[in-house]
């Protein structure tokens, strides 16, 4: 009976570890690993837009937090001529890293949290 008791504990317990996010907002960092520095433009998918500009190469900006759905980054570069458009689809419970790579082109991850 005790082996019974134990096994049930064990599974709640990690059953709430692995119940840390409760449909939270996606958050989002941008790392610019491009040529130059970088502005961006960012339309959340509910209709807001934000900037965040002069993310300079080799650094990250703040990490920040939309709405779920999809997010359209616009990155313009110094340097380049046409600016870079980039969606993600994001899910609550994720944080992801938008990436500028260093030929210019951007790419993304996500974590659960």
């Amino acid at each position: 009976m005790k082996y019974i008791a134990l096994i049930i504990v064990l599974f709640f317990s990690l059953f709430l570890v692995s119940c840390g996010c409760d449909g939270e907002d996606p958050s989002v960092i941008l790392r610019n690993n491009g040529t130059d520095k970088a502005d961006i433009q960012v339309k959340t998918s509910d209709g807001n837009t934000e900037n965040i500009n002069n993310v300079m190469p080799g650094t990250t900006s703040e990490r920040r937090t939309f709405k779920a759905g999809n997010i359209e980054f616009t990155i313009n570069i110094q340097g380049v001529n046409d600016p870079v458009v980039y969606n993600l689809q994001a899910g609550t419970c994720y944080d992801y890293t938008v990436t500028i790579n260093s030929n210019n082109t951007v790419t993304s991850s996500g974590e659960e949290r």
